[in-house]
Protein backbone atom coordinates (compact mmCIF):
# COMPACT_ATOMS: atom_id res chain seq x y z
CA UNK A 1 0.00 0.00 0.00
CA UNK A 2 2.78 2.47 0.47
CA UNK A 3 4.34 2.37 -2.81
CA UNK A 4 0.22 2.92 -4.01
CA UNK A 5 0.38 6.27 -1.56
CA UNK A 6 3.49 7.20 -3.31
CA UNK A 7 2.23 6.58 -6.80
CA UNK A 8 -0.78 8.99 -5.56
CA UNK A 9 1.40 11.35 -4.66
CA UNK A 10 3.31 11.45 -8.06
CA UNK A 11 -0.52 11.50 -9.89
CA UNK A 12 -1.20 14.66 -7.82
CA UNK A 13 1.92 16.73 -7.96
CA UNK A 14 1.90 15.61 -12.18
CA UNK A 15 -1.44 17.01 -12.23
CA UNK A 16 -0.67 20.01 -10.33
CA UNK A 17 2.31 20.97 -12.36
CA UNK A 18 0.65 19.91 -15.93
CA UNK A 19 -3.01 20.40 -15.18
CA UNK A 20 -4.77 17.01 -16.26
CA UNK A 21 -3.94 13.44 -15.68
CA UNK A 22 -0.83 11.93 -18.01
CA UNK A 23 -2.05 11.26 -21.22
CA UNK A 24 0.38 8.30 -22.79
CA UNK A 25 0.33 8.65 -26.50
CA UNK A 26 -1.89 7.31 -29.07
CA UNK A 27 -1.99 3.17 -28.82
CA UNK A 28 0.01 2.21 -25.91
CA UNK A 29 -3.51 1.77 -23.71
CA UNK A 30 -4.01 -0.75 -26.36
CA UNK A 31 -0.67 -2.38 -27.43
CA UNK A 32 0.08 -6.12 -27.03
CA UNK A 33 3.82 -5.46 -25.95
CA UNK A 34 3.61 -3.70 -22.76
CA UNK A 35 7.00 -2.31 -22.32
CA UNK A 36 6.76 0.85 -23.99
CA UNK A 37 3.26 1.24 -21.83
CA UNK A 38 5.20 0.91 -18.71
CA UNK A 39 8.36 2.52 -19.81
CA UNK A 40 5.92 5.83 -20.36
CA UNK A 41 4.42 5.67 -17.29
CA UNK A 42 7.56 5.44 -15.51
CA UNK A 43 9.55 8.19 -17.31
CA UNK A 44 6.47 10.35 -16.55
CA UNK A 45 5.78 9.84 -13.14
CA UNK A 46 9.86 9.29 -12.25
CA UNK A 47 10.08 12.70 -11.81
CA UNK A 48 7.36 13.25 -9.51
CA UNK A 49 8.50 9.91 -7.32
CA UNK A 50 6.50 7.18 -9.27
CA UNK A 51 9.78 5.24 -9.58
CA UNK A 52 9.65 1.82 -11.19
CA UNK A 53 10.13 0.18 -7.30
CA UNK A 54 6.91 2.24 -6.89
CA UNK A 55 5.01 0.66 -9.17
CA UNK A 56 6.06 -2.76 -8.21
CA UNK A 57 4.43 -4.69 -5.49
CA UNK A 58 7.15 -6.02 -2.92
CA UNK A 59 4.99 -9.28 -2.18
CA UNK A 60 4.47 -9.66 -6.32
CA UNK A 61 7.95 -8.95 -7.02
CA UNK A 62 9.08 -11.35 -4.69
CA UNK A 63 6.63 -14.13 -6.29
CA UNK A 64 7.64 -13.31 -9.80
CA UNK A 65 11.34 -13.87 -9.35
CA UNK A 66 10.45 -17.54 -10.22
CA UNK A 67 8.36 -16.75 -13.44
CA UNK A 68 10.70 -16.57 -16.47
CA UNK A 69 11.60 -12.86 -17.70
CA UNK A 70 9.20 -12.49 -20.22
CA UNK A 71 5.94 -13.17 -18.08
CA UNK A 72 7.37 -10.35 -15.84
CA UNK A 73 5.52 -7.21 -15.81
CA UNK A 74 7.25 -3.90 -14.56
CA UNK A 75 4.19 -2.44 -13.52
CA UNK A 76 2.05 -4.37 -10.87
CA UNK A 77 -0.95 -1.24 -10.62
CA UNK A 78 -3.11 -0.33 -13.85
CA UNK A 79 -3.88 3.00 -14.21
CA UNK A 80 -6.99 4.35 -14.92
CA UNK A 81 -7.59 5.96 -18.49
CA UNK A 82 -9.16 9.78 -18.39
CA UNK A 83 -9.52 12.81 -20.69
CA UNK A 84 -7.17 15.79 -20.28
CA UNK A 85 -9.94 17.21 -18.47
CA UNK A 86 -8.26 18.97 -15.30
CA UNK A 87 -10.57 17.93 -12.89
CA UNK A 88 -12.17 14.59 -14.73
CA UNK A 89 -9.77 12.35 -12.68
CA UNK A 90 -11.46 13.88 -9.44
CA UNK A 91 -15.05 13.88 -10.61
CA UNK A 92 -15.98 10.77 -9.30
CA UNK A 93 -14.52 10.12 -5.64
CA UNK A 94 -15.20 5.95 -6.43
CA UNK A 95 -13.70 5.59 -9.63
CA UNK A 96 -10.44 3.82 -9.19
CA UNK A 97 -7.17 6.04 -10.33
CA UNK A 98 -5.14 2.50 -10.00
CA UNK A 99 -5.84 -1.13 -9.82
CA UNK A 100 -3.59 -3.90 -8.50
CA UNK A 101 -3.08 -6.20 -11.52
CA UNK A 102 -3.78 -9.63 -9.22
CA UNK A 103 -5.12 -10.79 -5.89
CA UNK A 104 -2.20 -12.15 -4.52
CA UNK A 105 -2.75 -10.92 -0.89
CA UNK A 106 -5.70 -12.87 -0.62
CA UNK A 107 -8.64 -10.32 -0.22
CA UNK A 108 -8.60 -9.36 -3.67
CA UNK A 109 -7.10 -6.49 -5.55
CA UNK A 110 -5.78 -3.17 -3.98
CA UNK A 111 -7.46 -0.21 -5.11
CA UNK A 112 -6.31 3.36 -5.51
CA UNK A 113 -9.15 6.20 -5.05
CA UNK A 114 -8.55 9.78 -5.86
CA UNK A 115 -8.54 10.83 -2.25
CA UNK A 116 -5.55 8.94 -1.96
CA UNK A 117 -7.45 5.76 0.38
CA UNK A 118 -6.81 2.22 -0.49
CA UNK A 119 -9.18 -0.40 -0.40
CA UNK A 120 -9.17 -4.51 -1.78
CA UNK A 121 -11.68 -5.77 -3.92
CA UNK A 122 -13.52 -7.59 -1.45
CA UNK A 123 -14.32 -5.07 0.81
CA UNK A 124 -16.00 -3.42 -2.47
CA UNK A 125 -17.65 -6.24 -3.84
CA UNK A 126 -18.00 -8.88 -1.08
CA UNK A 127 -16.91 -12.75 -2.52
CA UNK A 128 -19.66 -15.11 -3.71
CA UNK A 129 -20.63 -17.29 -1.24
Amino acid sequence: MTNMRSLHTALVGYMQDKAQWPQPPEGLWEAEDQGPFEDWWIATLTPYGGTEVAWQCPTLRRLSRTQPEEEQHRMHYEPTPFDERTMTPYRWATQPWLVEIGDIHGRGAHILFPDGSIRVMDDIVPPRR
